[in-house]
């Protein structure tokens, strides 16, 4: 039937190249990640709420999970597929995440080919510290300089009209 060596050495290629072309189809077909939020090697100002990504395949609940680390320390969320999406997981931890470095590492189950993939992003949390808000002291002032606080003053005024006429005079509180 392939008689002709052309034939066969022209067949034998074009096998190999259309082989070629499927593997890289095969290798694609797992669920990879497609937008991860926060940004993979960003750095973002606020306190970060939700951790998400978003792949190329529907994946499965059963086997797919998205895990929340701080570098250097421990994990602060750990996730898996969203309900509501299933192109999406999510990782929602129990305080909104604040200033350090973050890995976050996901596993996906393809629901298009049972494969599973795995791999990870970073990204840092650069809260600005909150400047520190003036504490308001009212007090009242004995005539020799002493503050009086208020839970003083109060307990002062009312406690009868001598009361702190006499801690004016001789430093006694009442």
């Amino acid at each position: 039937m392939l008689q002709n060596p052309v034939r066969r050495v022209a067949t034998v290629i074009l096998s190999a190249g259309s082989a070629g072309f499927l593997v890289p189809g095969l290798v694609l077909g797992h669920a990879q990640l497609d937008t991860p939020t926060p940004a993979d090697k960003s750095t973002v100002t606020t306190a970060v709420t939700e951790v998400a990504g978003t792949f190329t395949q529907r994946i499965k609940s059963d086997g797919s999970t998205l895990v929340v680390k701080l570098v250097g320390g421990g994990t602060v969320a750990e996730g898996g597929a969203d309900p509501a999406d299933d192109h999406r997981m999510v990782a929602t931890p129990a305080s909104p995440l604040g200033s350090g470095s973050y890995q976050v590492e996901w596993t996906t189950n393809s629901a298009e080919d049972n494969e599973v993939a795995r791999g990870t992003w970073t990204f840092t949390v650069a809260v600005a510290a909150p400047s520190p808000t003036p504490a308001v002291t009212a007090a009242a002032s004995r005539s020799d300089g002493i503050s009086l606080g208020l839970a003083e003053r109060d307990r002062l005024l009312t406690a009868g009209p001598g009361a702190l006429g006499r801690w004016q005079l001789h430093g006694e509180r009442q």
